[in-house]
C-alpha cells in the first residue's frame, strides 16, 4: 500500500466572519498566508485554536496539517464594532431610500402627462428642477460611493426615473408644448443622468450599467424626437416604443459580452480561402484567469438586467398611448395595432423561457401582461355584453389549461419539439414586432404624405 504524500498544508484562515481554505507550501510562512489573503495591518496577532499566538516568521513545517490560524486585532474598538453592526440596518433601508425616488418620478411625469391642472405650472416646475438637481446630485455621489459589493440595478433604475419625471415635469404648459415634447425631455434627461453614471461609477459593473441605460434610453429619445420632427400624434412614437422592445432585447443579448472584435473567429481556417477578407490578427488570448472571467460574467449581467429592464418599463408604459382603440374604418392601422399586440406578446412570453436571470423572467411576463391589459381596457367599449360573456368563458377555459399544464412541467415534463416551435414562433414575434409598430403608428400614410410634398 502506498503512503499519501502531502505536498502542503491544510490551513483555515479565520477573520471575524469570513474563512479562507488555503493549501500552502511547506516552506511559506505564515506571514506568506497573510499576505496571499490580503490581511493588512502590523498590529494583527495570529492566534492558533488552543488560544495560543503563532509568530509571522512559523513556517507551515512547524504547523500540523488542518491548523486553525485566527486572526485577532488589538486595536479594534467597541465603536467600530458597533458601527460595523449598524451597516446591516443601513442597507436594508437603502432600498426604501431608491423606491421613494422612482415614484417620486413617477408622480411627476403623471402629474404632468394625465394630471391636467392637478398642479399648478407655478408649483411643479420648481418641484421638477429640484428634482433634476437632486437626481443628478444623488448619481454623482452614488457613482463615487459605490463598492463593488454595492447593489446598483435598483439605484440606477430610480435615479433614471426621477430624472425622467423631472424632465417631463419641467416642461411648462404652452400650446408648442405638446405630451411629445414632454416625453423626448424626460427621455433625453435620463439619458443625460444614465451617462454622469457611466462615466463616473467606480465598480466597472456600475460603469457598464450606466453605459447601457444611456444607449437604451438614448434611442428611445430619438424616436420621440423623430415623431416630434414629423409633427406625429403621441400614439405614433408610442407604437415603435413597444414594437422596437423584442427587436432591442434580441440586439442587446447579441452586444453584451465586451470582447475584441474576432476573438470568436477561427483566423487560420478563414484566412486561407481565396475569397476571406484580410485584417489584423487580434491578440492572441493565451490564459483566462478566474477573476477576470467573473468580471466579464458580472458586466454582462448587469448590462443585460438594466437594458431588458428599462426596455420592458418603456414597453408598458407605452402600451395603453399605442393601443387606444382598434378602430375598423382604418384597416391599416387595425392590422399592424392587431400584429403589434400579438408579436410584442408572443415575443415577450416565448423569450422569457431562455433567460438566464430569473428575475427577468418575471419582468418579461409582467410586460406581456400589461401589454395584454392595454388590449382588453380598448376593447371593451367595443364589445357587446352577449360578447364579453363568451371572451370571458374563452379566458376561464385557457387559465384553467394552463393550471392543468403546471403539473407535468412541474414534475419535470420537457419537449425539444414544443421548445423548437416556441423558438421559431419567437424569431417570428420578434422579426414582425418593429414593422407592425410602423403600421400602428401610419407609416405608410406619413410615407404617403412626404411623397406628395
Amino acid at each position: 500500500m502506498s503512503a499519501e504524500v502531502v505536498h502542503g498544508r491544510r490551513v483555515a484562515l479565520v477573520d471575524g466572519a469570513t474563512r479562507f481554505d488555503l493549501v500552502v507550501p511547506l516552506h511559506a510562512s505564515v506571514d506568506d498566508v497573510l499576505r496571499a489573503a490580503a490581511v493588512t495591518g502590523d498590529g494583527v496577532r495570529v492566534v492558533g485554536i488552543a488560544g495560543r499566538e503563532i509568530d509571522r516568521s512559523t513556517t507551515m513545517r512547524s504547523l500540523d496539517d488542518g491548523s486553525v490560524l485566527v486572526l485577532v486585532d488589538p486595536a479594534a474598538s467597541f465603536a467600530a464594532a458597533t458601527a460595523d453592526a449598524k451597516r446591516p440596518v443601513l442597507a436594508r433601508r437603502a432600498p426604501a431610500v431608491w423606491s421613494v425616488l422612482a415614484a417620486g418620478g413617477g408622480i411627476l411625469a403623471l402629474l404632468r402627462l394625465l394630471g391636467g391642472d392637478a398642479l399648478p405650472a407655478s408649483v411643479r416646475v420648481p418641484v421638477a428642477v429640484v428634482a433634476l438637481i437632486a437626481a443628478l446630485a444623488s448619481a454623482t455621489a452614488f457613482s463615487l460611493s459605490a463598492r463593488s459589493t454595492t447593489s446598483t440595478l435598483v439605484p440606477v433604475v430610480a435615479l433614471i426615473s426621477l430624472a425622467f419625471g423631472g424632465g417631463v415635469a419641467v416642461v411648462p404648459d404652452v400650446p408648442a408644448s405638446s405630451a411629445s415634447v414632454a416625453v423626448f425631455t424626460g427621455l433625453l434627461g435620463g439619458a443625460i443622468l444614465a451617462g454622469v453614471i457611466g462615466v463616473l461609477g467606480a465598480p466597472e459593473t456600475l460603469r457598464a450599467q450606466g453605459r447601457t441605460a444611456a444607449i437604451v434610453v438614448g434611442v428611445l429619445a430619438g424616436v420621440w424626437g423623430l415623431s416630434l420632427l414629423l409633427h406625429l400624434d403621441p400614439t405614433a412614437p408610442a407604437a415603435v416604443t413597444l414594437g422596437l422592445v423584442p427587436v432591442a432585447q434580441r440586439v442587446l443579448q447579441a452586444s453584451l459580452v465586451d470582447v475584441a472584435p474576432g476573438t470568436f473567429v477561427d483566423y487560420a481556417r478563414f484566412q486561407t480561402t481565396r475569397w476571406t477578407v484580410r485584417q489584423s490578427l487580434p491578440d492572441e488570448v493565451r490564459t483566462i484567469e478566474a477573476a477576470d472571467a467573473d468580471a466579464l460574467v458580472e458586466r454582462s449581467t448587469a448590462r443585460l438586467t438594466i437594458g431588458v429592464l428599462l426596455l420592458i418599463l418603456a414597453g408598458a408604459a407605452s402600451a395603453f398611448t399605442a393601443l387606444p382603440s382598434f378602430p375598423s374604418e382604418d384597416p391599416v392601422i387595425l392590422g399592424g395595432r392587431i400584429a403589434l399586440a400579438t408579436t410584442v406578446v408572443l415575443a415577450l412570453l416565448l423569450g422569457s423561457r431562455k433567460s438566464t436571470v430569473p428575475f427577468l423572467r418575471w419582468v418579461e411576463r409582467a410586460g406581456a401582461a400589461v401589454v395584454l391589459a392595454a388590449v382588453l381596457v380598448a376593447l371593451l367599449p367595443a364589445i357587446s355584453s352577449g360578447l364579453l360573456v363568451v371572451i370571458a368563458g374563452i379566458c376561464l377555459a385557457v387559465g384553467l389549461g394552463c393550471a392543468l399544464l403546471t403539473v407535468p412541467i412541474g414534475r419535470g415534463f420537457r419537449s425539444l419539439g414544443w421548445s423548437r416551435t416556441g423558438d421559431v414562433f419567437e424569431a417570428l414575434a420578434t422579426a414582425l414586432s418593429l414593422p407592425a409598430g410602423m403600421l400602428a403608428a401610419g407609416a405608410i400614410e406619413i410615407a404617403r404624405a412626404m411623397m406628395a410634398t
